[in-house]
């Protein structure tokens, strides 16, 4: 439902009289005190239809907006009320960033921070979470770059198709990958074995060929080396991406624990963890399903500047403290790969 039909729906009840809009806005506060979003939603509409620039209800609005699921709305609002200056400056630009992971603008992200650094906006204290989301949003871009075809861009510099692998740079072999998905890789198999035991090779590429392998129902055995473990297995008996029991768990429990409470920030633990279990497929880990779904909440809640507490949300999950350090700690590592960069 868009912002203009829920202001349809209580238009016709509205009844102006002195102090309306005043005790529109009370309304709407209690309502998001108690988690009553729709309802808020509405109270802060028609008190907007009055006064239209009140910061505390546009806030409210924007807030009550993001929990219904209308993001888009909350993002043209978000940015009417930074181009006018309304309400706490820095509040609106963490609803605004908040808004933005959630609909994947990772490159509007990047410009924002990126002129909040250059403007010196972002208060001491905040430097170091707006640098990790900064560097979590160049990641995703860079992760998306990754997977995109660059045939045209190579076919326009004119230069002979060479699908080798070994001796090329990141840029280079990820190019050949890409062309290897549309090719009968049987040809070019002693290629991927050579480059899926190759210790230098990155563990991202080599996902990507094994996944090549698997997709094209290779029924042969291969050995991989990925992060100083290395494994034989047929490509065509692997799981899905999509469908592992690692994320397929983990994306069961964060659900359980995040779905009705912050929407937002299981959508972004998973996307986390979906990047992460790409870097380390096959190589998924079989145990321990809590302490790392844990982890990603833990580490999600860094990147939406919740400042979360370990312990609370040890708690939450049931799990050891020590266990889930050490969980975040190898989620933290993870994180630290950038993807290849083209």
């Amino acid at each position: 439902m868009s912002k203009k039909k829920i202001t349809d729906q209580v238009n016709d009840n509205v009844i102006p009289f002195p102090g309306l809009t005043k005790k529109l806005i009370e309304k709407g506060l209690h309502a998001l005190e108690r988690k009553k979003f729709r309802e808020a939603a509405q109270f802060f509409m028609q008190a907007k239809e009055f006064e239209p620039d009140h910061p505390d209800l546009n806030v409210g609005l924007v807030v009550s907006l993001v929990e219904i699921g209308h993001f888009e709305d909350a993002k043209v609002l978000c940015k009417e009320l930074l181009q006018k200056g309304l309400g706490d400056y820095f509040q609106v630009v963490n609803i605004y960033l908040m808004i933005l992971l959630h609909l994947n603008e990772h490159e509007e992200m990047v410009t924002t921070i990126e002129a909040l650094f250059d403007e010196k906006e972002i208060p001491p204290d905040k430097e170091e979470q707006f640098e990790r989301m900064l560097q979590f949003s160049k990641r995703v871009m860079n992760e998306k770059l990754a997977k995109t075809d660059k045939r045209d861009d190579e076919e326009s510099t004119g230069r002979i198709e060479d699908l080798t692998l070994s001796g090329k740079n990141e840029r280079d072999q990820l190019f050949v990958l890409s062309r290897l998905a549309d090719r009968n890789i049987r040809q070019f198999v002693e290629e991927i074995h050579s480059f899926l035991k190759d210790k230098k090779a990155h563990p991202f590429l080599k996902t990507m060929a094994i996944n090549i392998l698997r997709e094209q129902g290779y029924e042969k055995e291969v050995v991989i080396e990925k992060f100083s473990r290395q494994q034989k297995l047929i490509p065509a008996n692997l799981p899905e991406l999509s469908s592992t029991r690692f994320l397929l768990r983990l994306k069961a429990r964060l659900e359980e624990k995040l779905e009705q409470i912050n929407p937002t920030l299981m959508e972004l633990a998973i996307s986390i963890l979906e990047r992460h279990q790409f870097l380390l497929y096959p190589f998924l880990p079989e145990e321990h399903f809590d302490e790392w779904a844990a982890a990603y909440h833990f580490l999600a809640s860094e990147y939406q500047g919740l400042e979360p507490t370990i312990f609370s949300i040890a708690e939450m999950y049931s799990i050891s403290l020590n266990e889930l350090e050490q969980k975040i700690k190898s989620a933290k590592e993870l994180e630290e790969i950038s993807s290849p960069i083209i």
